[in-house]
């Protein structure tokens, strides 16, 4: 059995990767309440933008679970918001706080947690988090976005080494999802051109069904995350598993 923790369950790639992972029990861990139907095993609600809410329910979170050493467990960080787009200039304390709450701090507690509670656990243990191209180069308007993702990747960076050196037999890589059709786009869309000035290539994107559909990369995040050889590079690109 495969046990998923999964982030941004209520939409887009979350909603559709819960989906995917049909035959696999789901933890999913989002800000509004998700049904606990089908393959829905748990649900938790709490907000992460809320950094001692997070730590407070993190354990809770994952010691939610029994896995045997037959089984599986994955964490699957995919939640994330792009906000705000603004020019440095315009940015306040606040807007870049939330985004690197819930870009940066949630993915990492959770990652966290993971690792203490299954760090002895024999079985097969893996953690994807989304990350963004934006990671890889500056777009104007969104130097929190792209810094936030770079950070995210930093992060898995330094937690693949010192699963290494610690032992724990966890593997882990950043997943790449490109340009998808979700609500995310619809806050660039609505974007103002003057603190954002790409926003009408991402409206082209639209307009002649450049996006890809939450289905389709979900797919591809499934086949990548249960590679035999998962973890023996550090990061995946969905052009590679479309």
């Amino acid at each position: 059995m495969k046990y998923v923790f999964l982030t941004g369950t209520n939409r887009g790639l979350g909603e559709a990767t819960a989906k995917i992972f049909k035959d696999s029990k789901i933890i999913s861990i989002t800000r509004s309440g998700v049904e606990e139907t089908g393959n829905i095993h748990k649900a938790f609600s709490v907000d992460f933008s809320d950094t001692d809410a997070m730590e407070h329910f993190v354990p809770e979170i994952f010691n939610s679970v029994d896995p045997d050493e037959t089984d599986e467990v994955y964490l699957l960080n995919v939640a994330g918001i792009v906000d705000p787009v603004k020019a440095v200039s315009n940015l306040s304390s606040d807007d870049m706080l939330t985004n690197y709450k819930v870009n940066v701090v949630a993915p990492t507690l959770l990652i966290k947690g993971f690792v203490n509670r299954f760090k002895d656990f024999g079985g097969e243990k893996r953690i994807v988090t989304v990350t963004s191209g934006a990671a890889r180069g500056p777009v104007e308007g969104w130097s929190v976005y792209c810094s936030s993702k770079a950070a995210v990747n930093m992060i898995h960076s330094v937690l693949n080494k010192e699963n290494v050196h610690q032992g724990n037999n966890i593997k882990s890589a950043v997943f790449y999802p490109g340009v998808i059709d979700t609500g995310m786009q619809e806050v660039i869309r609505a974007s103002d051109i003057k603190e954002f000035p790409n926003v009408d290539r991402f409206k082209e994107y639209k307009e002649t069904n450049k996006l890809a559909k939450a289905e389709d990369v979900a797919a591809a995040l499934h086949k990548v995350v249960t590679l035999e050889d998962f973890g023996s590079e550090e990061s995946y690109d969905v052009k590679d598993y479309i």
